[in-house]
């Protein structure tokens, strides 16, 4: 876009009152690809869902390709986050483990909405793929940590920390819509028999 171009584009912004940044179309971005896949995430489709126009995006990304990339950065940060802090905090394994359930039950600072979306994305695009297999990574090793600390030798810790997470991806791409009551009830159970822990 020429400087002229992008003048224009501001001026057209500030006079219609809008005022959201990298964060604000980086939601929006969020929102399309959760409900309707990364085939939706399109600069005038998110620029008509914001109400104003292209030239806004242009003042916070390159390009869409930026745009994407900044999406998936956003995922793979803030969508493990709260997963790994809470296997990571002190405490014994089974109040760590009691910890994970919390956030996969409550879905405050995590959501499986959006780690499904992202791997059904994957399996159109190299860069999704490589941030799936990174975060996937990073949780089963935290996962595998837990496991080792509550004893496991290191093989067995590791599939066990597989399992774990094989079970809870599946859990989602299965799309169980159990009522959380049901599934708080269920807990203690999941967690026997998937990690070997009990209270």
């Amino acid at each position: 876009m020429a400087s002229g171009q992008k003048a224009t584009a501001r001026k057209s912004e500030r006079d219609r009152g809008y005022d959201g940044g990298r964060d604000v179309w980086l939601a929006i971005a969020r929102q399309h690809l959760v409900r309707y896949g990364v085939s939706a995430v399109k600069v005038e489709r998110l620029a008509k869902a914001l109400r104003v126009t292209r030239g806004g995006f242009y003042w916070q990304f390159k390009n869409l390709d930026d745009l994407l990339a900044s999406l998936l950065a956003d995922w793979e940060v803030n969508n493990s986050s709260a997963w790994l802090r809470a296997l990571r905090k002190e405490g014994t394994p089974v109040e760590r483990f009691n910890r994970l359930i919390d956030v996969l039950i409550e879905e405050d600072d995590y959501s499986p909405a959006y780690d499904m979306a992202v791997r059904e994305w994957a399996l159109t695009s190299k860069a999704a793929r490589a941030a799936i297999l990174r975060v996937d990574a990073k949780r089963i090793a935290a996962i595998e940590d837990l496991m080792r600390d509550a004893g496991y030798e290191p093989a067995e810790a590791r599939i066990r920390a597989r399992v774990t997470y094989y079970h809870q991806v599946g859990y989602y791409a299965m799309r169980e819509n159990e009522p959380k009551d049901v599934r708080r009830q269920n807990a203690a159970l999941y967690r026997r028999i998937l990690t070997g822990l009990r209270d």
